[in-house]
């Protein structure tokens, strides 16, 4: 939900219910690492519960935005593997992940390890012509195995 849900949007979003726990559009490490962090992670009291959402495939540098994230007082931490974007896959991260299981496993660990709030995955059912079941199974397991106990399913018509 790039350049949808900044902090305007989720604070009306929070007017509309006071229970679903909401995210930020997606962050890169990049941003946070070489940009302006208040820009980037400020957010109103009020949105609480929310989630940081992150893009990005280098287990350090994702370790590193979590902690930055749980400074902020962020409740959840997440890692974006669901966006379709060819430019952000161009980036290496995003959806294209998914084929990359043992990394996204990886980059789960380092955030987990490096902070107390939980750590999510967002993911599509496939990629390209990986759509099975077991080609989601066998994502959500080898995550799964590093630690990660939540995972929010992207579904969007194209």
């Amino acid at each position: 939900m790039l350049d949808w849900t900044d902090r305007h949007c989720r604070y009306f979003h929070r007017l509309l219910t006071k229970h679903a726990l909401l995210y930020t559009e997606m962050v890169t490490t990049g941003a946070l690492l070489h940009g302006d962090v208040p820009r980037h992670l400020h957010y109103n009291d009020e949105e609480h519960p929310v989630a940081l959402q992150l893009g990005g495939s280098e287990p350090a540098d994702l370790a590193q935005c979590a902690k930055l994230g749980e400074q902020w007082g962020y409740d959840e931490i997440n890692l974006n593997c669901g966006c379709p974007s060819e430019r952000v896959q161009r980036g290496a991260f995003g959806a294209c992940l998914m084929a990359e299981p043992q990394l996204v496993a990886d980059c789960v660990k380092a955030m987990l390890d490096g902070v107390q709030v939980p750590i999510s995955v967002k993911h599509r059912i496939g990629i390209d012509q990986s759509d099975s079941y077991d080609f989601v199974r066998d994502f959500v397991g080898t995550v799964s195995a590093a630690g990660c106990s939540t995972f929010i399913v992207h579904v969007r018509n194209a």
